[in-house]
């Protein structure tokens, strides 16, 4: 898994340098709806299987437990292999902007699911999707300096 997830980095890297695009912008782009077409098959099969809980439940589980796992683990690793130095970290400007909206979208739910008696609507799935598009305007922005 490790080999085929480098190589696909590699591969969309060169693309983009090919291109002009950075990988920036490939990562919360082509990387990511990539990364996420399964989950999204998945989920859609599962709600319409009539288990709508499982599908919600597997919106939030699955990215918490990659981020989670995946960043704990590699972030672990990296660490075990530098100790005792620690851990340098290259900063990026679309890193906070990605944690912001990661905040604003999981404290949006966090209000919304209760208030609406735990009934997820339509127009919050809309607000969602709309939200994404704004971060994602918002991360390429940035990457090409505009904002």
């Amino acid at each position: 898994i490790s080999c085929a997830a480098t190589e696909l980095l590699e591969c969309l890297t060169t693309l983009g340098t090919a291109v002009g695009i950075s990988p920036a912008i490939l990562g919360v782009t082509v990387l990511a709806w990539g990364n996420s077409v399964g989950d999204l098959v998945a989920d859609v099969v599962i709600a319409r299987g009539g288990q709508p809980t499982m599908a919600v439940a597997s919106c939030y589980a699955g990215p918490l437990f990659n981020m989670v796992m995946g960043l704990g683990l590699a972030f672990s690793i990296k660490t075990a292999e530098l100790a005792p130095a620690p851990l340098p970290l290259v900063t990026h400007p679309n890193i906070p902007l990605s944690f912001a909206f990661l905040f604003i979208s999981l404290l949006g739910s966090l209000a919304h699911v209760p208030w609406r008696g735990y009934r997820i609507t339509k127009s919050f799935g809309m607000a969602l999707i709309a939200l994404y598009a704004v971060f994602t305007a918002a991360s390429v922005l940035v990457e090409l300096g505009i904002v």
